[in-house]
Order: structure tokens, then C-alpha cells, then sequence
């Protein structure tokens, strides 16, 4: 079971980086503009 619940939380650290990773690029690009 810990092995299972390991590479869950693993998914949803990585879909909320590339969120923020996302989130910041957009305000760079409107800034540069």
C-alpha cells in the first residue's frame, strides 16, 4: 500500500510544478509585453 500511495503523491506534486511553472511563464510573457 505505501509503495501504491508513493507515485500518487509523486503525480500530483509534478502536475501542480508544471501548474505553477505555467502560471509563471504567462506572467513573464504579459510583463515583457
Amino acid at each position: 500500500l505505501k509503495t501504491w500511495r508513493l507515485p500518487r503523491k509523486l503525480r500530483c506534486s509534478t502536475t501542480r510544478i508544471t501548474n505553477l511553472v505555467q502560471a509563471v511563464l504567462t506572467l513573464h510573457l504579459t510583463c515583457s509585453n
